[in-house]
């Protein structure tokens, strides 16, 4: 059995949806789960982040770490049902890059307090460590080094590399590609990696132009950029809330016409390195 593995909890970009339409890719916003051996990291508190919460309790688990990619409401709607924080032996770890215009104990209390809640961050039982970072630095996080990188998508957002056993994985969500040649600092970032998950909300040929400069990317940009860093499988995430499953389904087929082990991720999705 592999001890390296990564969960997808959430798929969606935006906002949560549901619907006949959307069962086949889900409807959970980014919540994306990578076990090494006995550490498990959450990369982004998406509204996926409530099942996945039950289940690390389920398992006995007591502590993780989240990884924030940045802070928009669609990367940490699901701290509000994340059932870990409301455990008094549960100690959760978060990092986020830096901002300059707000810390990253503000915007969590944004979160937990009125008029967004009723309930206060500072009474939530869990222990808490949250800190920030300057993108582009690495997290050492117990024996393992993630190594981070700028995007393109508002301010402060990160992409995270894990590497382990010869292996690796790479986030890219939120990020809007620059060009039409991939950038050449996350070609180095994705060199070889295993599999990326990258933001592929729009399609290069449909609906990206009227999008363009919204900070997000297609799923042609991400092929190109596995191409250019000799990289495995693309995992394509962060999927439009109005892209039902006969949508992502018909890029699916035109992704994996040109790459055939690359995919449009789906809530529930397991992949092994």
């Amino acid at each position: 059995m592999s001890d390296f593995s990564v969960r997808f909890w959430g798929t969606r970009g935006s906002m949560p949806v549901s619907g006949e339409c959307f069962r086949t890719f889900g409807g959970n916003t980014i919540c994306i789960e990578v076990a090494i051996g006995e550490q498990v990291f959450i990369i982004d508190c998406g509204s996926g982040a409530v099942a996945l919460g039950r289940n690390l309790l389920a398992e006995g688990r007591r502590s993780t770490w989240l990884l924030l990619t940045h802070i928009h409401l669609d990367h940490v709607i699901g701290l509000a049902g994340f059932a870990p924080l409301h455990s008094a032996d549960f100690t959760l770890g978060i990092r986020a890059p830096r901002r300059s215009d707000i810390s990253l104990h503000q915007s969590l209390r944004l979160l937990f307090e009125e008029p967004l809640s009723p309930i206060g961050f500072a009474s939530l039982p869990a222990r808490l460590d949250a800190v920030s970072f300057e993108t582009g630095r690495d997290i050492v996080l117990g024996d393992i080094v993630i190594r981070t990188v700028a995007l393109r998508h508002g301010a402060a957002t990160a992409g995270y590399r894990f590497d382990h056993g010869g292996r690796a994985f790479v986030v890219l969500t939120d990020h809007e590609h620059a060009g039409d040649a991939p950038d050449p600092d996350l070609v180095r970032f994705c060199r070889d990696a295993d599999l990326i998950a990258y933001d592929a909300m729009w399609c290069a040929d449909s609906d990206y132009p009227a999008h363009r400069d919204w900070g997000h990317s297609t799923w042609q940009a991400g092929l190109a950029l596995i191409k250019e860093a000799g990289a495995g499988r693309l995992a394509c995430i962060h999927h439009a809330p109005t892209a039902d499953d006969a949508l992502l389904r018909s890029r699916e087929a035109r992704l994996q016409a040109l790459a055939p082990d690359s995919v449009f991720a789906r809530d529930g999705d397991v992949f092994t390195l």
